[in-house]
């Protein structure tokens, strides 16, 4: 992976969300930034947002002069790091090898203009490095846009910039190892720019598949003329095919298209080889070898070279078969190169493609996986694992709608896929569509009996929809699902099988996160009512605030020496066992206490800072899962928060996780007092706020046992404690949802906090 913290990718179009969405999820594929933007007007339904890129809105750029003024004047506020890498739809980063450290040592760098005079080639803007310094100089009022953001920077007024800022333009040789545009590239550069280039730099079965998805301003523009030309010339027929039918949908005359359309049958039903010391056939005047035939595996985006230079020896299906067996090792580098290396002999291999989509699925690069499921579900209509496979990563992009509808083609292509009806329970409850995702997973079980991830799936579903008693017993087949199972400890002794505990020493383990046990700690307090004696084992930072639980005869850490013990018990099987229904959930509250020495000290560090209101805030958790992910909201989406007055902000979250609000407009006034920083110390925190506002994390369920006023935020499909149709919890009676009105949301959510803050302060609430 390559380091780049001093430099933010960047990416502004109003036009082609999708096509720049990919962009930057390639640039950032194997390159780590400071951040990563995308700035627009708006994200299409059904669009996800790959993980690691900041949406920032912007009007629509409604022409080309509009986007140059932004370039030319407008990313200043945006960057606060050392450099931005500014990329585009048809522009980004291909070699992340290729990254020279020298790069960052100038102020600007773009692809060699060759046409240009001496002192004045370096260079494109479409795939271009800027520095800070140069984005400020270029607020010089003197500087005004002529023709094109490029063309002022690079040309017009660079001579200024030169002189006046001490702005550093890169040589031509550096620019040459940093992009290429319309010169031929030398070697394998950092990235480029250019619809006609993708015939050097993406597979052609995957420009075959982008085409179609090409707006009718592209489908019309000289760029996919001289595209189509390319792949004519280099003999890659399927996507010749796909670009001549795409501009023929937008001019049907158009003859040129017409003519090459033909001449990409033709060429698909008759291949020409063409060696690798022969004249490339794209014009450059380079033998083949020295050209595309070298550009070949660029990023290991482009197959090693064209279908019509491979050897008849090699086998497709060969490949495919070898690339699966290494797929079901696990090696996913390995039968990625495989699938890739099948699609460059055979670009509409079906099953090459197909599999190719699931290694990108299982990366979570989903801009990259979509379109090739899609495309070898069409090929193939009749497979039901095709789109069974389709609907999970379109599930895992959060297009629920879509993964429902494929994974009922897959079921009705096969009733009996018992594992696509538990998917389709899974689509259905993302939707908080409960009766019908409890049905769907009923019928995955009538299938399969055995299926561990269907009755989980059930106990979750039953659960969230308040049948617990039933919720309770699938729930313990989590024992069974591998993903969990491994996790699980083996614990000395026999597991408490619920009979009569009076006179017995019961240990309680611990699983899963921190949030469950802090909200099922309430039920050691029934249990030792019924004569136990109740030891817990519990994660190390809860250790100390866990033995404050009623109920409790001592709290151990997970290295800590236990004594001799009867039976023990997972803390959260203990609701099944004592049956605890949704109308007897033990409720009172709090059953936690923060330590007295903690509270006094943080009632000296609020009284440092005074305000109508106290609130804690925490707008994340730790990121790590996908889940953890999705109920995340963007720094930049609490601004309204933070401009509300009278209000004394403190930060939840630890120093650590952070990165990012300190750029949120009146943010800087958010305290961050070193109790954040531990359990303990949150805990007392909590404790003396007036309000705590946090998404759902162990937070919530720390706020609630304490019976602080808590307002938790939730994604539109939240997890089973909180049912879809309450505001209320039946689990903490101090705590408030706020619900995204529809996936990925949370402005809404934001807007229904900030009026609920008014009435809150008026007392109304």
């Amino acid at each position: 992976m390559l380091e780049l913290p001093g430099v933010t990718l960047i990416c502004a179009d109003t036009a082609n969300h999708a096509l720049a969405l990919r962009a930057l999820a390639i640039s950032q594929r194997d390159v780590r930034y400071g951040r990563s933007l995308f700035l627009t007007d708006a994200i299409p339904p059904g669009l996800s947002i790959p993980e690691g890129i900041e949406v920032i809105g912007i009007g629509p750029l409604a022409s080309r002069d509009a986007y140059s003024q932004l370039m030319l004047k407008g990313l200043l506020p945006y960057i606060d790091t050392a450099h931005a890498l500014v990329i585009q739809w048809d522009g980004y980063v291909v070699n992340p090898k290729a990254w020279d450290p020298a790069f960052s040592d100038c102020d600007y760098i773009g692809a060699k203009w060759y046409w240009a005079d001496a002192g004045l080639r370096v260079g494109n803007g479409g795939f271009s490095l800027r520095s800070r310094k140069l984005l400020a100089a270029l607020q010089d009022p003197r500087i005004a846009l002529v023709d094109v953001e490029d063309t002022t920077i690079a040309r017009t007024f660079r001579p200024m910039l030169e002189r006046e800022h001490a702005i550093r333009f890169a040589d031509e040789a550096l620019a040459d190892r940093f992009s290429f545009e319309a010169a031929y590239p030398v070697g394998t550069p950092f990235g480029f720019h250019g619809l006609f280039n993708f015939c050097r730099t993406v597979p052609p079965s995957e420009i075959a598949i982008l085409a179609p998805s090409f707006s009718d301003a592209i489908a019309r523009s000289m760029q996919l003329l001289q595209l189509l030309r390319n792949c004519v010339a280099l003999g890659q027929w399927d996507a010749a095919h796909a670009v001549a039918l795409r501009i023929l949908a937008a001019t049907p005359e158009h003859a040129e298209a017409q003519a090459s359309l033909a001449r990409a049958r033709l060429g698909a039903a008759h291949p020409a080889a063409v060696g690798r010391n022969e004249p490339c056939p794209c014009g450059s005047g380079k033998k083949y070898k020295q050209c595309h035939g070298a550009l070949s595996g660029i990023a290991s985006r482009a197959p090693p070279a064209p279908a019509t230079a491979m050897s008849a020896a090699e086998d497709p299906d060969g490949l495919v078969r070898s690339a699966i067996a290494m797929h079901e090792r696990g090696d996913l580098e390995g039968a990625e190169r495989g699938y890739r290396s099948a699609l460059a002999l055979a670009p509409a291999h079906p099953t090459a493609t197909h599999y190719l989509g699931v290694v990108l699925y299982q990366r979570e690069r989903f801009a990259d996986a979509l379109p090739l499921l899609r495309a070898s579900a069409a090929a193939v209509p009749n497979e039901p694992e095709f789109h069974n496979n389709l609907g999970l990563a379109l599930a895992a992009a959060g297009q629920h709608d879509e993964a429902i509808a494929a994974y009922q083609r897959a079921l009705a292509l096969r009733p009996g896929h018992a594992i696509a009806w538990s998917n389709l329970g899974l689509a259905l409850q993302a939707e908080n569509r409960l009766a019908e995702a409890i049905a769907a997973f009923r019928s995955a079980i009538s299938l399969a009996p055995d299926l561990a991830q269907a009755h989980w799936n059930l106990g979750l579903a039953l659960l969230a929809n308040e049948e617990f008693e039933e919720g309770w017993r699938e729930y313990e087949w989590r024992h069974k699902v591998p993903e969990l199972a491994r996790y699980e400890r083996a614990w000395p002794g026999p597991r408490w099988d619920g009979t009569s505990p009076a006179g017995r020493t019961l240990l309680l383990t611990t699983e899963q996160g921190l949030g469950d046990t802090l909200q099922f700690i309430r039920l050691a307090k029934p249990l030792a009512a019924r004569g136990a004696r109740v030891l817990l084992s519990a994660p190390q930072p809860l250790v100390r605030l866990l033995a404050s639980a009623p109920g409790i005869t001592a709290v151990y850490g997970p290295d800590d020496a236990l004594p001799a013990y009867d039976a023990h018990v997972p803390l959260i099987a203990l609701a099944g066992i004592l049956g605890v229904t949704a109308d007897s959930i033990p409720a009172s509250v709090p059953y936690l206490g923060a330590e007295a020495a903690r509270r006094a000290e943080i009632a000296l560090e609020l009284a440092r800072h005074p305000g109508t209101l106290k609130a804690g805030l925490a707008w994340s958790g730790s990121l790590r899962t996908a889940i953890e992910r999705l109920r995340a909201i963007k720094p930049q989406q609490l601004a309204p928060l933070f401009a509300l007055p009278d209000i004394a902000w403190y930060s939840l979250k630890r120093e650590s996780e952070e990165a990012g609000i300190e750029n949120v407009p009146g943010a800087q006034a958010l305290q961050r007092l070193p109790a954040r920083n531990d359990f303990d110390g949150l805990a007392a925190l909590a404790s003396d706020l007036d309000l705590v506002i946090t998404v759902d994390t162990s937070i919530a369920h720390l706020a609630g046992a304490l019976a602080r006023p808590t307002w938790i935020l939730l994604i539109a499909a939240a997890d089973w404690r909180w049912h879809p149709a309450r505001a209320d919890s039946p689990w903490y009676p101090t705590a408030r949802l706020f619900r995204q009105p529809r996936a990925g949301d949370w402005d809404a959510v934001i807007r229904d906090v900030v009026a609920a803050l008014a009435e809150f302060r008026r007392g109304d609430a």
